[in-house]
């Protein structure tokens, strides 16, 4: 009886203290508990329709341990409501490791983090350490020039790192860093150090680097390593500071693979070396402070972000109260503005462009076309095979007319249309023509081949549009015994074709075709003066060194498919005998094959309109394998001087059929405006069309 008694009273005093009153704990004005011995040592910050409300660094720090237990915690969303001060206190990065990766929503409102520091010799430092692929958001935060982050690899003023492909992609926006970034090995940058495998879609824009950024040699102002995600994308951002540890192809402000985007980047820490966000042809002295920086970040821009009031802010910045600015003055037809006579203003004065300068029906300022003139044929030209072709060399070591296609958003007078066997670039460009501009599967808009010279040297000779249909992928074989990257093959053998498809059917040869025909059904039958297809251009081989016996016979099968096509398709007999010209591989290339060269030499000496262009010794880069901008410059130089050899440059008169009926072997009659042969009956024409008969144009 007595032991029961007992346990009676314990178990009334357990339940009598479990409803005493806490004890309060002291936080000072930082959100630190004074304590002795306090269990919770971080003032917890308040819910608020879903946010937690972070007023100090102790907030901050109790949310972090929040996020940082993992589990459904790491979906958490937290709001700054004042600048941050650190002052003696070691912050924990959010999201610490890749186990518990923020995966919520983060608006700091536009204030500061102020005297944060971290040092440590540990991978995965930075304000935020990882972010979740999913919809993570982080937006309006500044990390102060007061602060200071070290670490060893993956390191970045907003976060760490980055990881987990699911769902919607991670974006970063409307972020300041100002402080010093330092690693000792990889992946540093100033908004974001690098990505991890598996590598998620991440979307920075609108971000400053003002920071410097040190790293070992592979770090950039804005993004470390981005990753490979195809929908990953850097846009509307700017750097000041100062880069130490740059990688081999001097990619200073985001490096990145696969299909990744870059674009309106600008870089104000100028190495002449750089390849990303040099900007030479800016039209004020001080573009930070006059205006033109903030206008030409808001370009494309949904929304006005980007402000400044002039005369009181010494830069744009992507949050706060400033103005608006706005471009005035006089510009050119295209858009460049005038020097000194186009200003910036906080208010709207308007903008006047100067009247077309025309010359052969083309503006040879903008390339717009002349309304009523009677225009020739457009010429189209093909391009195809792999990285050569595709491109390797960075656009800040090409000539500076690649660059500033890339500048100023694309040619005058070349429209393209590019697929690579990939989803997000068919998704850009298939059945559809733009003006020419640098890009590759490889590296967004940072890299060309000599193609584009090819283009800029067909450009300077016209002088008026022509059009370029390109299908190339780096390490891309005709014979499907080789190996071939993102398993995609050139074969036109009809029983491997009618297994294949396009993209994810492992077939370039498809793809290219189908491309070929949207385009033509899409752009190039649609216009009124009609256009001709001038030949194939072709640089391949290099994977098919592993089967060079083969080359031969399924180089000549896949000239005969391509041009069968187009027979086909346009109902054109002429295409059957389209030049189809190849460039060779250089014979000190590490994947140069003496057999593959003779097969080329070989198809040149079988077929009357396959030509061969001798580019063994055009220059490579370091890696002996790729055209080096030398190279690339050499290469479509005896390009283009082929197609002149070929008379397929020369001016033809309106109707588009100079060489007809005077050809010998043409016949005589009719023709429609493509140039192709419709008898000698007009009455057994359709009525209301245009047709040409003996050289003549005539209207029935």
């Amino acid at each position: 009886m007595k032991h029961f008694l007992k346990s009676i009273l314990t178990v009334f005093i357990a339940i009598f203290v479990l409803f005493l009153p806490a004890e309060a704990h002291n936080y000072n004005e930082q959100g630190v508990c004074t304590d002795v011995d306090c269990a919770e040592p971080f003032q917890p910050a308040t819910l608020q329709e879903g946010w937690y409300l972070l007023a100090n660094a102790g907030n901050v720090e109790w949310f972090s341990a929040l996020v940082n237990q993992g589990g459904n915690n790491i979906l958490l969303w937290g709001k700054l409501t004042s600048d941050i001060d650190f002052t003696g206190i070691t912050h924990t990065p959010i999201g610490v490791s890749d186990a518990t990766k923020f995966n919520g929503k983060f608006d700091g409102q536009g204030h500061r983090l102020l005297n944060l520091k971290l040092r440590t010799s540990k991978d995965l430092q930075g304000f935020f350490g990882g972010l979740r692929g999913g919809g993570t958001v982080v937006r309006n935060l500044i990390i102060d020039k007061s602060c200071l982050i070290t670490g060893k690899q993956r390191v970045g003023g907003i976060a760490a790192f980055a990881q987990t492909i699911i769902g919607d992609p991670i974006i970063i926006e409307n972020c300041i860093n100002e402080a010093n970034i330092t690693g000792s090995s990889t992946a540093v940058g100033g908004i974001l150090g690098g990505s991890m495998s598996p590598h998620p879609a991440i979307h920075i824009r609108n971000c400053v680097n003002r920071g410097t950024i040190r790293g070992s040699g592979e770090s950039a102002s804005i993004a470390g390593w981005l990753g490979d995600h195809a929908n990953s994308l850097v846009e509307n951002c700017y750097n000041t500071g100062r880069l130490i540890g740059i990688d081999g192809d001097k990619r200073n402000m985001v490096r990145h693979g696969g299909g990744s985007a870059i674009r309106n980047l600008f870089e104000f820490y100028s190495v002449s070396s750089y390849t990303q966000g040099i900007k030479k042809d800016w039209v004020t002295e001080s573009p930070m402070a006059s205006g033109e920086l903030c206008y030409f970040l808001s370009q494309g821009q949904n929304g006005e972000v980007w402000r400044q009031t002039l005369g009181e802010d010494d830069a744009p910045l992507p949050l706060g109260e400033s103005a608006r600015v706005f471009l005035c003055g006089k510009a050119k037809c295209d858009g460049t503005l005038i020097a000194g006579e186009s200003f910036f203003s906080n208010d709207e004065e308007g903008l006047a462009f100067t009247a077309h300068l025309f010359e052969k029906g083309h503006c040879s300022v903008c390339g717009a076309l002349q309304p009523g003139y009677d225009f020739p044929p457009r010429k189209v030209f093909l391009m195809g095979g792999q990285s050569n072709a595709d491109g390797r060399v960075a656009i800040g070591t090409m000539p500076q007319y690649i660059q500033d296609y890339a500048n100023r958003g694309g040619s005058r007078f070349c429209y393209w249309s590019y697929a690579n066997g990939t989803e997000a670039a068919w998704q850009m460009f298939g059945g559809k023509m733009a003006p020419y501009m640098p890009y590759t599967d490889n590296n967004a808009t940072s890299r060309c081949g000599f193609d584009g010279i090819v283009y800029h040297l067909i450009e300077q000779a016209l002088q008026e549009r022509f059009y370029v249909i390109k299908e190339s992928r780096g390490g891309t074989a005709i014979d499907t015994r080789c190996s071939s990257t993102g398993d995609l093959w050139w074969c036109a053998d009809p029983s491997w074709l009618a297994t294949a498809g396009p993209r994810s059917g492992h077939s370039l040869a498809l793809e290219f075709t189908e491309n070929i025909g949207l385009c033509i059904d899409n752009v190039l039958s649609q216009l009124e003066e009609g256009y001709k297809i001038q030949c194939i251009m072709w640089h391949q081989g290099e994977a098919d060194r592993t089967q060079p016996a083969s080359y031969h016979d399924n180089l000549q099968q896949l000239v005969a498919y391509l041009r069968s096509y187009l027979v086909s398709k346009t109902g054109d007999e002429r295409y059957a005998r389209l030049p189809f010209i190849a460039g060779t591989v250089n014979r000190n290339s590490t994947q140069y094959n003496a057999v593959v060269e003779q097969a080329v030499l070989q198809l040149a000496e079988e077929d009357e309109n396959f030509h061969v262009v001798d580019m063994s010794d055009c220059m490579l880069g370091s890696d002996v394998l790729h055209f080096n901008a030398n190279g690339c410059i050499d290469a479509a130089q005896r390009m283009f001087a082929k197609l002149l050899e070929l008379g397929l440059l020369e001016e033809e008169d309106a109707t588009g059929l100079s060489s007809l009926p005077s050809k010998a072997g043409s016949p005589h009659g009719i023709y429609d405006l493509n140039g192709r042969y419709l008898g000698n009956d007009p009455a057994t024409l359709p009525e209301r069309q245009l047709y040409i008969q003996e050289g003549r144009k005539i209207v029935k």
